[in-house]
């Protein structure tokens, strides 16, 4: 089950702040995104260590409507965790694919990283 609250890495809010300013996506919005482009890349990413100091979300503004999608990407890759696990795993998978998306100047940039 998804966490109902969860800590991102400060290094992640920074990361939020600056593709906002550059693509007026909301943070929840770009989350998802880099979240999917680290589960992409196996669960190497989800194993790193986040302070975890940074913004929280609630579990229904980060994942919408497709928490259960977000829920069966995580545990395909990690298998079956706990709710303080998995929230640790989504934090550095978020960490981990923001470093990917900070190339992006536009929207149309941020959906080229991505993929």
């Amino acid at each position: 089950m998804l966490p109902k609250r969860m800590h991102i890495s400060q290094a992640a809010t920074d990361k939020l702040k600056i593709l906002k300013g550059r693509t007026s996506l909301t943070p929840n919005i770009v989350c998802r995104i880099a979240l999917v482009r680290s589960l992409r890349d196996g669960p190497r990413a989800g194993k790193q260590k986040v302070d975890q100091n940074g913004s929280e979300f609630i579990g229904t503004t980060l994942f919408g409507e497709y928490a259960n999608v977000f829920e069966a990407l995580i545990v395909q890759v990690h298998g079956p965790m706990d709710m303080k696990t998995m929230g640790q795993v989504i934090a550095s998978h978020i960490d981990d694919g923001l470093t990917g998306l900070m190339k992006a100047r536009t929207v149309a940039e941020l959906v080229a990283y991505a993929t």
